[in-house]
């Protein structure tokens, strides 16, 4: 991203991505009794798994990610098995920070709304 591009960008979400570590959003379901969620998961690298078996986690700008969107229902969210009825939306990768910032717009996720998972 350019630094212009980093006030859009929250620092805190954008340097957890930078290292690797995945942040949720959770978007407007579109039917009731369901709740949606966007996660964004870092693509990991050799270099992170080397850096992670000598103990250290490390930051890299240049990271891809990939996107999805899922769609829960709400009343198997408390329980074992979350995931029963559950729904993939749509799945897609950002090959980087620019692409991540247009999907993310064309998706509605504001990004004041993501946190770390």
């Amino acid at each position: 991203m350019t630094r212009g591009s980093d006030k859009t960008f929250p620092v805190d979400k954008l340097s957890a991505l930078r290292l690797g570590r995945s942040l949720v959003a959770e978007v407007e379901a579109s039917r009731p009794a369901y709740r949606a969620w966007v996660e964004i998961r870092p693509l990991r690298t050799h270099a992170d798994n080397g850096a992670r078996r000598e103990g250290w986690t490390r930051t890299d700008a240049k990271r891809a990610f990939q996107l999805t969107h899922c769609e829960y229902v709400t009343e198997h969210l408390d329980g074992w098995d979350y995931d029963i009825g559950s729904n993939e939306i749509k799945r897609t990768l950002a090959a980087d920070e620019a692409q991540l910032l247009v999907v993310l717009q064309d998706w509605g996720v504001p990004l004041s709304t993501t946190s770390e998972s």
